[in-house]
């Protein structure tokens, strides 16, 4: 048995889903495990690891107008970086030192990283952010300026794990011997739905279109149904079926969806190759990393991206919707047992191996 601590990124949905997989898995191997998180992971990981789960100051992103707001974003979080350290000393000398941990695991947490690092204790790092600093890409001639402030970002994160396990969809040659790659995992929830072909498009809103101009825009193609998330109300307007926040309701549309419409965030990127969705993206203007998943997704035949919704944009996808998916071997389709097989592998090649125990994902 091993004592581990997981470093928790606190904005995306993905870190914490993605963890809360991998720590399940740690502890049915009879590790134990206490994770740190903040904003949405601390929320998300205590709703099922309770009083294992202790708070860490996380960084946070500020929008402005549908964009990360980069100077504000530097700005808050200098400003907050005194109390930073005062909440994260505590935590350290309250939670980090009795507990003596042989492992630390960084989902894109910084400071359990930095603190592993300094403290001579192993670390891992298992996220999809480092494909931008670990992984030989095709980048997008444009936008060069969001691509040096994400390579910066990453590569000041952290530094000196002992294995770099980057999640990504997509082969590409690795930069590091430490690094090794790995398909995206999917929640047991979504592994247990059973795709349809549907007649619907699932749109998630993080967009950044107004309602009264994303129904005219879906108003155009009329017959087909748009299920809308994301506009925080229940109607049905035209063509365009409004819908609550629902957990089982969204995936229930998912499973049944013709094609989706969404952000490049890879958690659902990774849940739509699952279920064999193709996809229009709508990239988080200034975000770097889903600039890459969206030119990719276009490279491989997975779909299509814009900066922008428009009426040109939505037929183009709606007329590629009937194409076979891609039978491209580049392609890293989801596979839970698989990427458990590759941890696995990275954990028994620690100095102090680390089990992992087989079981149903």
């Amino acid at each position: 048995m091993a004592k581990i601590i997981y470093g928790v990124a606190g904005e995306g949905f993905g870190h914490s889903s993605r963890s809360h997989l991998i720590g399940q898995r740690l502890l049915d191997a009879g590790n134990d495990v206490m994770f740190v998180g903040s904003q949405k992971s601390l929320l998300y990981l205590k709703q099922y690891f309770g009083e294992r789960v202790k708070k860490i100051f996380g960084l946070s992103f500020a929008f402005e107008g549908g964009r990360i707001d980069k100077s504000e974003t530097i700005k808050r979080n200098l400003l907050k970086l005194p109390e930073a350290n005062r909440e994260n000393d505590e935590l350290f000398k309250r939670h980090f030192e009795p507990f003596g941990p042989e492992l630390v695991i960084s989902d894109f947490e910084p400071f359990s990283a930095w603190w592993a690092w300094r403290k001579g204790v192993p670390f891992i790092s298992i996220d999809h952010e480092h494909v931008l600093t670990l992984c030989e890409l095709d980048h997008p001639s444009e936008n060069w300026f969001s691509r040096l402030t994400a390579t910066v970002v990453t590569k000041c994160h952290y530094v000196g794990a002992a294995a770099y396990v980057v999640i990504n969809f997509f082969k590409a040659p690795l930069r590091m011997d430490s690094a090794v790659l790995a398909g995206p995992v999917v929640r047991p929830v979504v592994g247990e739905l059973e795709p349809r072909h549907g007649e619907h498009i699932l749109l998630y809103s993080t967009t950044g279109e107004g309602e009264e101009r994303l129904r005219e825009i879906l108003g155009k193609f009329a017959p087909r149904k748009f299920y809308i998330y994301g506009f925080a109300k229940s109607s049905e307007e035209g063509n365009c079926v409004f819908k609550e926040r629902s957990t089982e309701g969204f995936l229930a549309d998912l499973a049944g969806a013709r094609g989706v419409i969404a952000s490049a965030g890879f958690s659902l990127i990774s849940e739509c190759l699952y279920l064999r969705k193709k996809t229009l993206l709508l990239p988080v203007a200034g975000q770097y990393e889903q600039i890459i998943n969206a030119h990719y997704i276009e490279k491989l035949g997975l779909g299509i991206w814009a900066d922008e919704l428009n009426e040109e944009v939505v037929g183009r996808f709606l007329g590629q919707l009937d194409e076979p998916m891609p039978d491209d071997e580049r392609i890293l389709w989801p596979d839970n047992e698989k990427f458990f097989e590759i941890l696995a592998g990275v954990f028994e090649k620690l100095d102090n191996p680390v089990s992992i125990a087989p079981g149903d994902i």
